[in-house]
């Protein structure tokens, strides 16, 4: 890692420079519709959509989130005056400018309102549903690592400066608790992340149990979904985390180890802050990532220091407060509008729809070979548990015929 101390603020930057504009020759977006596929688990995006959506709510701004799959995690913005709308005709404005995630809402808003420009947020690579659409309309596309974008430029022909990276976020009303960091680590967590395999589980434990460190896991993956992050990572020394949980993690002031499956970051330190940063905090874009053993956890806990931990947790919180990201977002937005109006002749979607039909028959087809299948993989996993019961069956019998044979210790005393 290079340890650019300014790259953060330079990214920053740059962002703001490319969506800059003089506020007196555009009026500020007043109305965002903001595009969200569900809204039923406790996960990245969606508290990324309701936390932006909230931001704004707070600067004045009238928004509402478009989200077909609504859940639970509605009931957490609609008391903030923030509707949740199933279709974008149940939206109650004509938007501004439409604050993009997921593919099909995005495209779907963009449809209904004919007139309305949009930026997309492009949260990952997988899955489908992430895969950023392209439509004139779609002023910006934004990523939260600086590596994403090269990605982005490549696979989808997008102009380089129509790629704005907005680091991810952290607020910090809501992670207002930071813990004191202790001299030798003692708890740890593997916070939002999911995706491995039982035997690398089973490598973190055994490498937190070697260290004398508990490890808990938080997360659906692992049946224990716990909603409030704010108020139990402050109790964690070390959390495994990647992007946004990550920032959340070391902004409550702990130390922070990047895990993604099959690759094991390093801590992250004052000196590599700025590179974990432009990687989203996640060690997909290292070659230096290694296997979560006991080895590995040893050395990362040799680079362990409180006072370095503090001022991990002093810098997070300066860089990456919600206000910096929302502020760029308003930029983007200004930006947005003062692009030439796109043609409305319908052409665009035909082309968007002729590559939908493509890749829609693709996964159908894909779908309906797995349902071909699925009766002779039903018909194998009942022949395999029926050869189980069998084999307990006659398991049970030699022991009982066993059992029977063995002599008494009445026996044993008559011989």
């Amino acid at each position: 890692m290079t340890g650019s101390p300014r790259l953060l603020r330079r990214l920053l930057r740059r962002s703001a420079s490319a969506a800059d504009v003089p506020s007196n020759t555009v009026p500020a977006p007043q109305r965002i519709l903001i595009t969200q596929r569900e809204l039923k688990n406790f996960g990245g995006s969606e508290f990324f959509a309701i936390e932006v959506a909230r931001a704004l709510k707070n600067r004045g701004r009238e928004v509402a989130i478009y989200c077909p799959a609504p859940g639970k995690l509605a009931n957490i913005v609609t008391p903030s005056g923030i509707p949740v709308c199933e279709t974008p005709a149940e939206v109650p404005f004509t938007p501004d400018v439409i604050h993009g995630q997921h593919h099909l809402p995005t495209m779907a808003a963009l449809a209904h309102f004919p007139d309305t420009p949009a930026i997309y947020c492009w949260h990952g690579a997988r899955p489908w549903v992430e895969r950023p659409p392209v439509h004139p309309r779609i002023r910006f596309h934004v990523v939260t690592s600086q590596r994403m974008a090269p990605r982005l430029a490549t696979e989808t022909a997008i102009p380089e400066d129509r790629i704005i990276t907005i680091p991810n976020f952290v607020d910090l009303e809501r992670f207002s608790r930071v813990r004191k960091t202790i001299a030798r680590p003692t708890r740890a967590v593997l916070y939002g992340q999911s995706g491995f395999y039982p035997a690398e589980l089973e490598l973190l434990e055994k490498a937190c149990a070697d260290h004398a460190i508990a490890l808990d896991k938080v997360g659906y993956a692992y049946g224990n979904p716990r909603p409030r992050p704010e108020y139990f990572l402050p109790d964690y020394d070390i959390a495994f985390a990647i992007g946004r949980s990550a920032i959340e993690a070391a902004a409550s002031g702990c130390a922070v180890i990047p895990v993604v499956p099959q690759l094991a970051g390093s801590l992250v330190v004052p000196d590599t802050l700025d590179d974990w940063a432009a990687s989203n905090f996640s060690p997909r874009y290292f070659t230096s990532a290694s296997v979560m053993d006991s080895d590995w956890l040893g050395q990362q806990l040799t680079h362990f220091d409180q006072e370095k931990v503090r001022e991990v947790t002093q810098l997070v919180r300066s860089r990456f407060p919600i206000s910096l990201a929302i502020n760029a977002f308003e930029s983007l937005y200004r930006r947005a509008r003062t692009a030439e109006p796109a043609e409305g002749s319908g052409t665009e979607f035909g082309l968007y729809l002729t590559t939908m039909a493509h890749e829609v028959d693709g996964m159908w087809g894909d779908l309906e070979c797995r349902k071909a299948d699925e009766p002779a993989t039903k018909s194998r996993i009942a022949a395999l548990e029926a050869a189980l019961s069998d084999a307990e069956n006659r398991t049970r019998a030699l022991t009982d015929k066993l059992l029977e044979c063995r002599p008494t210790p009445s026996d044993s005393e008559n011989s």
